[in-house]
């Protein structure tokens, strides 16, 4: 399997084509955005699943199993299907790339053909596709969705997307697609403008959360976030944490809403029911108690803000951050917002050589508040652990590797 980045759609149609184009074979939504979007894209999946539709999900990356990222029914795929589509999308990749050079496939190409082949051997009818990086070029882009839905836009992949806001919301804008429904969420005018155009260019209605769709945020604790949503005129009930989540359930019910207007049929019932028991690991995740240990998979300096904040309203005790970053994200944005709300830190690094190193991170965290360098996410846990007052609070952020590694070494999976 090749790794890396790699953009252009020639190569993963031509795959798909090879495997009988199974992302035809489903009906589809289709997300895209920088903060929110798996969270949205869950959300979604849980309401048509309960709806009673065979429903698949796609995200991106997994915390700790692979199997993690192509779902159906909320149940990842199997082992052994697993094995077998690997070595069926591996055999055309090999080919496509003896012929040649300009075939060779990333892992991201082939692990998408992996999920639309899965659905379509499944009987999906209808999937939730997240998109991996950016959207105009992203593999996930060779679907024709009933609707586009586009979450709040941040820096992030500067390097792949450009460096000004308007460049990366133009790669995002890139799933929108002719006459096909967008809807996204009130936020940096640039961003809106973008999008707004793009639309308007190929025919798209578009409609912003917080403009053209109302929402009321209830109550937002411990337990869950309430909300009430104009579009399903309903109040909501969601076990996910952070009151930024009300608006990525007016958003996901608004995306789901233009599948209504488009003839798909999804009874109230499926809304308060499915987004009831919707499941969002690693975000604001609670996964311990004595101290308080929480999860949160923030990996831009406006998600580190969002989280911190939500957490010093949540918890409004003492936090002792664990903090791991992957070298392509903005490291002094995120230790600066973390560091703020932390009493003390602990700087790491997850198993990725993609990641800064312990004391990369420590000598810029340290600006903000008292640091120690751990080396080894788990080991981390345990200084945390044996230094924390009754009264401490243990946040472990700052990547999704940062966090599925946190989570391998509590199930006992690492040493």
């Amino acid at each position: 399997q090749a790794r890396g980045i790699k953009f252009g759609l020639d190569n993963t149609t031509e795959l798909l084509s090879r495997l009988g184009d199974p992302h035809l074979r489903f009906r589809s939504l289709h997300v895209a955005g920088t903060n929110g979007k798996g969270s949205v894209s869950a959300m979604s999946a849980a309401v048509l699943g309960e709806a009673g539709y065979c429903t698949g999900l796609y995200t991106s990356p997994h915390l700790v199993d692979f199997r993690e990222r192509i779902q159906v029914d909320g149940i990842p795929i199997g082992e052994k299907e697993m094995l077998r589509l690997a070595e069926e999308v591996r055999t055309i990749a090999e080919e496509m790339r003896t012929r040649s050079a300009d075939k060779r496939l990333t892992f991201f190409e082939l692990t998408t053909a992996m999920a639309f082949a899965h659905f379509a051997d499944r009987g999906v009818e209808e999937a939730v596709v997240e998109v991996g990086m950016g959207g105009r070029l992203d593999a996930t882009n060779v679907i024709h969705p009933e609707c586009a839905v586009i979450t709040r836009i941040a820096l992030e992949h500067t390097q792949h997307l450009g460096r000004a806001i308007a460049d990366i919301a133009f790669e995002k804008a890139g799933i929108i697609k002719p006459e096909v429904p967008v809807i996204t969420i009130e936020q940096d005018p640039g961003v809106i403008d973008v999008l707004q155009r793009r639309a308007a260019e190929l025919s798209s209605p578009i409609k912003i959360v917080g403009r053209d769709v109302s929402y009321e945020l209830i109550a937002s604790t411990l337990e869950g976030t309430d909300v009430y949503v104009e579009e399903i005129d309903a109040n909501i009930s969601l076990p996910l944490l952070g009151s930024y989540q009300a608006a990525n359930c007016a958003l996901a019910c608004g995306g789901l809403a233009e599948l209504m207007r488009r003839g798909l049929y999804i009874p109230d019932e499926a809304f308060l029911n499915g987004l009831a028991k919707v499941k969002w690991p690693g975000r604001l995740e609670i996964v311990g108690r004595g101290p308080c240990i929480i999860l949160d998979a923030s990996h831009t300096p406006d998600g580190a803000r969002t989280v911190s904040e939500e957490v010093e309203r949540l918890i409004g005790g003492k936090i002792i951050l664990i903090l791991g970053v992957l070298r392509d994200k903005d490291l002094d944005g995120i230790a600066r917002a973390f560091g703020r709300i932390s009493r003390r830190a602990v700087a790491t690094a997850p198993p990725t050589d993609r990641a800064y190193s312990a004391e990369e991170v420590g000598s810029v965290l340290s600006a903000y508040c008292p640091t120690d360098t751990v080396d080894g996410v788990g080991r981390a846990i345990e200084w945390a652990r044996s230094n924390a007052a009754p009264d401490d609070t243990i946040l472990v952020t700052g990547s999704l590797y940062t966090i599925g590694e946190a989570k391998r070494w509590m199930n006992g999976q690492t040493g």
